[in-house]
């Protein structure tokens, strides 16, 4: 069932889209902006103890770059993606091209990088503006993310115009239905679920493959109409039940196919 949008639902719409529009008109790239290192998480023992399991696997220590939201933010991405190719007895792919939609401050490309290897990762974030704590903006922070990334970039642009052809897209929870849209103080008009998942299809090369991260069944299941009516055929998924931080519902990770 598809939520009726309330006229305080559309209040905060508005003022979301003024804020927006002034990011975008002012704002500007004042250089990258580090984090400063944590050094440690402080996790309790499962956590702790999965954490170290990838930290090894994969070869990374995102405490030792990024303050310890950002690194146990990677953490998490990783371990759903990890996940899912140990269930569905998979290697992870070395790929070309590799696109990440909505990649706010980009804070876990690193993750993308160290379990994919691909030759070329483009974050693409729609409000690359936004102010930050401590007075910068994510173009700043998402610049120092990529800076130790050999052929890591981000792009400020809206997915649904962005052209460029990638074999692996990844989408961590888009968005597909008003909550979680005005929940990161966004206005309502860039819910355009079937324009996002049509640029995805497009900008997949033949062969290509989306890995679609969304917030439990209902969720998923709206995503699944939206990306199915894209042209692009459902391979396999996998429901997220351990997971490093405490969810509502499980995240659950589905790989999708160009034909």
């Amino acid at each position: 069932m598809r939520r009726r949008i309330s006229l305080w639902d559309r209040a905060r719409s508005l003022r979301h889209a003024a804020r927006l529009a002034l990011s975008e008109r002012t704002g500007r790239f004042t250089g990258a902006a580090a984090e400063a290192a944590a050094g440690w998480l402080d996790l309790e023992p499962p956590a702790a103890a999965r954490v170290a399991a990838l930290s090894q696997r994969h070869g990374v220590c995102f405490e030792s770059q990024q303050e310890a939201a950002g690194a146990l933010h990677a953490y998490e991405y990783l371990d759903f993606l990890d996940q899912a190719l140990d269930a569905w007895g998979q290697r992870p792919p070395r790929v070309p091209v590799m696109h990440d939609v909505g990649c706010a401050s980009f804070g876990y490309a690193a993750a993308l990088v160290a379990l994919c290897r691909p030759g070329r990762l483009v974050g693409v974030e729609l409000e690359g503006y936004r102010r930050l704590r401590g007075g910068v903006n994510r173009a700043g922070k998402a610049a120092a993310n990529v800076a130790r990334l050999s052929h890591a970039s981000f792009v400020i642009a809206d997915y649904t115009r962005f052209a460029e052809r990638a074999d692996l897209i990844t989408a961590f929870f888009p968005f597909v239905t008003p909550t979680p849209v005005l929940g990161w103080r966004l206005p309502l008009s860039v819910l355009r679920p079937r324009e996002l998942f049509l640029a995805v299809r497009r900008n997949l090369n033949p062969g290509g493959r989306l890995w679609m991260v969304n917030q439990g069944e209902t969720e998923e299941t709206l995503a699944r109409e939206h990306a199915g009516a894209a042209g692009l055929e459902p391979a396999r998924r996998h429901v997220c039940t351990s997971v490093i931080r405490p969810r509502a519902v499980s995240p659950i990770l589905s790989e999708w196919q160009v034909p």
